[in-house]
């Protein structure tokens, strides 16, 4: 699995998957990582060969393998569903409704600096392949603070792909960009990007400006006029696991 689409097209082909998945789950921890990685290879591949590991189940193993006891198999998870959330929105759909997006949130503050890493990746991953209802799901989890508490980091590729990712909740915001871009500031999250203006990295003080000039420049004078109700193309937040009509238990309400 570890080469091209062709060779994983010829494992896919043999019909090993559906003996590799139940393997996600074996007692051996040395076998668990061998088939993680396998499974984890094949998903790099086309939409069509990940979702033949997802048609064989391999997501009802991913709430105990991102929370198993070895960080490395923690970290192969997530990195296993940052090839998910950047596929179709199908795919995107079966991470959210397997209950993971929780998880992999809380992988971004805690664990090793490789995993939290893989989980930035999942996350923005899912802000460019998600639609607005999957994207509005991430802030209702609370992805902002811990999302913004990475750019603090020193590894610039995950600097990027968290100002890539937070600039793409704002877009993908709509009316209700100003909630969003609030919750970014009060976690204190503003004051690092205006840091990033000075960063050494062309791609980041470019990125970050371009975020300050769209979306937090005219603070003052939007204060008075926060958006309406949201609209069609706008968020819907309602509180996690609601349908709607517990919706007066959510932090917010647009």
């Amino acid at each position: 699995t570890d080469g091209g689409n062709e060779q994983i097209q010829m494992v896919i082909d043999s019909g090993v998957v559906q003996k590799l998945v139940p393997l996600l789950s074996h007692r051996e921890v040395t076998v668990q990582t061998a088939a993680l990685r396998a499974v984890g290879n094949i998903v790099t591949g086309t939409d069509d060969q990940t979702q033949t590991v997802l048609n064989n189940g391999a997501i009802e193993h991913f709430p105990a393998l991102l929370n198993h006891s070895k960080e490395k198999i923690n970290k192969e998870s997530v990195w296993f569903l940052s090839n998910i959330t950047a596929g179709n929105q199908q795919q995107v759909q079966s991470v959210i409704e397997a209950g993971l997006v929780p998880i992999v949130i809380g992988h971004l503050s805690k664990g090793e600096f490789q995993t939290q890493k893989e989980a930035a990746w999942a996350i923005s991953n899912l802000t460019i392949s998600g639609n607005k209802t999957q994207v509005a799901h991430l802030v209702t989890q609370g992805v902002i603070p811990p999302f913004c508490n990475l750019l603090n980091c020193k590894d610039t590729q995950v600097i990027q792909v968290v100002l890539d990712g937070l600039n793409n909740l704002l877009k993908v915001a709509g009316p209700d960009v100003e909630h969003v871009a609030a919750m970014v500031e009060e976690c204190g999250g503003l004051g690092k990007i205006e840091s990033l203006q000075n960063h050494e990295n062309v791609e980041i003080y470019k990125l970050a400006y371009e975020i300050i000039e769209q979306y937090f420049s005219d603070d003052v004078d939007e204060d008075a006029n926060l958006a309406p109700q949201a609209e069609a193309e706008g968020f819907q937040f309602q509180a996690p696991g609601t349908d709607g009509a517990g919706a007066g238990a959510a932090p917010f309400q647009f």
